[in-house]
């Protein structure tokens, strides 16, 4: 039942912003990613974002992260699909601080088996702008599974620019 609330969430969230005219960012991502299961060492994720602006200083994200790790000679992935309402403030005109939290699908693997949940996560961060080029650095905190409180985090960098389109529906 909660997966199917959340998917119906998503659809209309991405359903409804597509009413707004606003630019759309893709990015790649790529950070640290430090697992919860002892004996578990920080590994490297990476994957893709989508930010729709829907103000000045609201955007929607919507991400796609992958990494593997190995816990007690145990090969590990996980890979969270993840949907995020971001608030930002633009500070002369190119330092823009922000701070967001959403719900995602969490996907992992462990020694052949594989669970999906669903759950939540939060992050705040700041983007430079650099000439048509964006960077930047992010704290994120991870909840993979609304039914346990283990969590985990990632500090990921993140450079954006390569493809910016503006919509105006």
């Amino acid at each position: 039942m909660l997966k199917r609330s959340i998917i119906l969430t998503l659809v209309l969230l991405f359903s409804s912003s597509m009413v707004f005219a606003g630019t759309l960012n893709v990015s790649g991502r790529a950070g640290m990613y430090s697992p919860t299961q002892s004996g578990a060492s920080p590994s490297l994720m990476y994957g893709v974002g989508a930010d729709y602006s829907l103000s000045d200083s609201l955007s929607v994200r919507a991400a796609l992260d992958t990494t593997t790790y190995s816990v007690n000679n145990v090969q590990c992935a996980f890979t969270p699909i993840t949907v995020d309402v971001i608030y930002h403030q633009t500070v002369a005109g190119v330092l823009t601080p922000y701070a967001g939290a959403g719900l995602g699908y969490y996907s992992s693997t462990a020694g052949g088996a594989t669970t999906s949940t669903m759950g939540y996560q939060a992050e705040a961060g700041v983007t430079f702008a650099l000439g048509g080029f964006n960077a930047g650095v992010e704290f994120r905190y991870m909840v993979p599974d609304t039914a346990q409180s283990a969590s985990s985090s990632s500090y990921n960098g993140y450079a954006s620019g390569v493809f910016t389109q503006s919509f105006n529906i």
